[in-house]
């Protein structure tokens, strides 16, 4: 399938009228864009934070069941994966315009450091996902003493 979504546009593109003629022409064979094309950018949104305890990363996903959210990190990557779920239509109405993405989608971030497996928490609230990776011991920052000689 032919994309040519770029991110960030300026107010006005060239590109607007041809993806419009590229949605409507999907929309009328039934194809499906994955979330991230959808949405022209990555998808969900991330801010991540680091700290001496660790790293804190929220991802905006409003409109997602946490059932459908899959939290996992192996080795030195963070990966979320889920699926959005389409607004259900009623019988008898038109849709003009859908902006809202759905399908599945997954996001991977490699950590800046390893964390303690065992520790890692993820808790969803008003359509935000915050995980909390702590360091593991090793790689938490030791002050050391000096001795004089």
């Amino acid at each position: 399938m032919l994309e040519l979504t770029t991110w960030p546009r300026s107010a006005w593109s060239i590109f607007d009228e041809l993806e419009s003629i590229q949605e409507s022409m999907n929309r009328a064979l039934g194809a499906e864009r994955p979330v991230a094309a959808q949405r022209g950018e990555r998808y969900p949104l991330l801010n991540v934070w680091t700290s001496p305890e660790g790293l804190m990363v929220e991802a905006d996903m409003p409109g997602v069941d946490p059932a459908d959210v899959d939290v996992s990190v192996m080795g030195d990557q963070l990966t979320i994966s889920g699926k959005v779920n389409p607004t259900p239509k009623e019988e008898n109405v038109v849709l003009h315009r859908q902006e809202r993405p759905h399908g599945e989608f997954s996001r991977a971030l490699k950590l800046p450091f390893r964390v303690d497996n065992n520790q890692v928490s993820a808790a969803f609230r008003n359509g935000i996902l915050r995980v909390k990776l702590p360091r593991s011991e090793e790689e938490k920052p030791r002050k050391i003493a000096v001795k004089a000689a």
